[in-house]
């Protein structure tokens, strides 16, 4: 009969201080008394360090609480068509440990929820091993043991990493970076100079930056300096002066990050703004105040800029230039505008992405229809080969899909 997990409603609390648990059989209607905890799990979740089209590992490490016996388990998980387990099952000498690795199958896709998955999770069956036998029966032993003889574990999924930070930062999906930062506490402080610069730069450009930029910054994000605004309080740093980095370099970048900042939603007069950082040596070039309009959505700004003579084709150190920023921020009326001007539509990255390419990773189906309608070349390839046509498929957005085939040449 299937038999059914419950906590003995009944127990007294002194009985349930010590885990009292039974198993149900709703047949027979009576309770049987189950063993009690035979094993600890190094986490109560199962962290995987996501990335696309590579496969993930995490391991668990099982200790065993059983001083009189080997400690038999069998690892079982509702989503066996993503994940493999290596060993599936194994016996834990007494008061010893044993770690099973979790295996992620390669995913084209980016997980529909993260860090907490809705639908991943794994059961763990442990029970003493009373008999001598190999592990390669431990699947029939496990079926035949007797009715409550077995303890459960359940352990849920969680993926984390940078590249889901990173991806959760650029959509501005605060919780979402927040969770993945609860679970790795030391994620900001690994990343290299360069990246964490990147990142900032990426929070401070959203509609609202101060919730996702404060916590970065708390979290240990290591920076050259942190920006200053009525907003948001960013301070020099001085943990990166033993990294070798000099003061013109940390008073340069609060001041692009000052600049930018406050001409956010028109806080300065524009024009006033751009006559001083033309002429001031440690202001960015126009081209590269163009760059941060354009990542801001700052339309007015980005026109009176290029009516000035900004160089709209400045780049940043990836190679990206104000179309690429627009595009995979969604701003379909600012690449417009950067086309208008003269912006080269397949201009490409450090990686040979084309704005194309970023349009579809943003998203949205009206910047890729806009960049398409004016020229953009459907079967662009950056340097790994990858087409706008397959990163739209790789990262589920059918609509986007569905449009660069009615548009593509499907034979190149």
């Amino acid at each position: 009969p299937t038999l059914y997990f419950s906590l003995a409603r009944q127990r007294t609390k002194a009985r349930e201080s010590k885990d009292v648990v039974e198993w149900w059989d709703p047949q027979n209607h009576a309770c049987y008394p189950m063993e009690k905890k035979l094993v600890q799990v190094s986490e109560q979740e199962v962290l995987i360090d996501f990335a696309l089209n590579c496969k993930c590992r995490a391991n668990v490490r099982l200790t065993s609480l059983c001083a009189t016996a080997p400690v038999a388990f069998k690892v079982q998980t509702s989503s066996p068509h993503k994940f493999l387990v290596k060993p599936p099952t194994g016996l834990i000498p007494p008061l010893c440990h044993l770690t099973f690795q979790v295996i992620l199958k390669p995913q084209a896709q980016l997980p529909p929820t993260f860090p907490r998955s809705p639908s991943d999770r794994f059961l763990i069956r442990t029970s003493e091993f009373t008999r001598d036998s190999e592990s390669e029966s431990i699947n029939q032993w496990f079926s035949s043991c007797s009715r409550g003889s077995s303890h459960d574990l359940k352990l849920k999924v969680a993926f984390v990493g940078p590249f889901l930070l990173r991806h959760a930062v650029t959509c501005g999906d605060y919780n979402a970076a927040r969770n993945i930062i609860k679970r790795q506490r030391t994620i900001l402080t690994e990343f290299p100079p360069g990246d964490a610069e990147s990142l900032l730069q990426v929070a401070t450009e959203l509609v609202n930056p101060e919730d996702m930029t404060n916590l970065l910054l708390e979290a240990g994000l290591r920076i050259d300096a942190r920006v200053r605004s009525e907003q948001v309080n960013y301070e020099v740093d001085s943990k990166w002066a033993s990294n070798g980095h000099e003061e013109p370099q940390v008073a340069g970048a609060c001041d692009r990050l000052d600049f930018g900042m406050g001409c956010r939603n028109g806080v300065c007069d524009n024009r006033r703004s751009i006559q001083h950082a033309a002429g001031d040596k440690d202001k960015l070039e126009m081209g590269e105040l163009v760059l941060m309009a354009a990542r801001r959505g700052d339309l007015k700004h980005v026109e009176l800029l290029l009516q000035n003579g900004a160089d709209r084709n400045c780049c940043d150190q990836y190679g990206l230039t104000s179309l690429h920023a627009s595009a995979i921020k969604g701003h379909k009326d600012i690449a417009l505008m950067l086309i208008e001007f003269g912006l080269e539509l397949e201009c490409r990255d450090s990686e040979g992405h084309a704005p194309l390419h970023l349009a579809v990773v943003g998203g949205s189906l009206e910047t890729v229809e806009m960049l398409v309608q004016n020229g953009a070349n459907v079967n662009a390839k950056s340097n790994s080969g990858a087409t706008p046509l397959y990163m739209a498929t790789a990262m589920g957005y059918d609509d986007i899909t569905e449009f660069l085939i009615s548009r593509g040449d499907l034979n190149k």
